[in-house]
């Protein structure tokens, strides 16, 4: 893994930002402080991204590149598409990683250290956690939303083989 500053007159790294819908609707004040407490990681294929287990408070924010999800040794997705967001988790509860990530290709990741949080004080904290908390809060739907479609399907699916769902 190489880590190094994000340079903020990277107007490719910053368009790409743009791009993605968890940054959009910021401001330049906004994504200027989320790029203050960023930095720009490269991983090569088969680096471990996060390991299932381990406890840290970074969010990851993917620019390029395609990474498996596994869990428990099981492969259970993957991260691909520009601005897909992992690790938010581990800043929300504080508890272990609950899947591995491994590069498959090599992968850019914007990753921001979720413990800068507990540095601020006073109203640049409660800014700082009202942003995050929203940028979390927009992940989490959309999750939330793909995932009862994974399950409307799935019901549909075995209803068609004549297993009754239940609830």
């Amino acid at each position: 893994m190489i880590e190094k500053e994000l340079d903020h007159s990277n107007m490719e790294i910053i368009g790409r930002l743009r791009q993605m819908p968890v940054f959009d609707s910021l401001n330049s004040a906004q994504l200027r402080e989320i790029l203050r407490v960023s930095r720009l990681r490269k991983y090569d294929p088969g680096e471990v991204v996060i390991e299932e287990g381990a406890y840290d408070q970074h969010i990851f924010f993917l620019i390029g590149g395609d990474l498996s999800i596994d869990r428990k040794g099981a492969r259970v997705g993957r991260i691909r598409r520009l601005g897909d967001v992992f690790g938010e988790m581990g800043i929300i509860d504080g508890k272990p990683r609950s899947a591995s990530i491994t590069a498959l290709t090599p992968s850019l990741c914007v990753v921001v250290d979720g413990a800068f949080l507990n540095r601020l004080s006073g109203a640049d904290k409660l800014i700082a956690q009202a942003l995050f908390y929203r940028i979390f809060s927009e992940i989490l739907a959309e999750r939330l939303r793909d995932t009862n479609q994974r399950v409307a399907d799935l019901e549909q699916r075995l209803t068609e083989h004549g297993i009754a769902f239940e609830d």
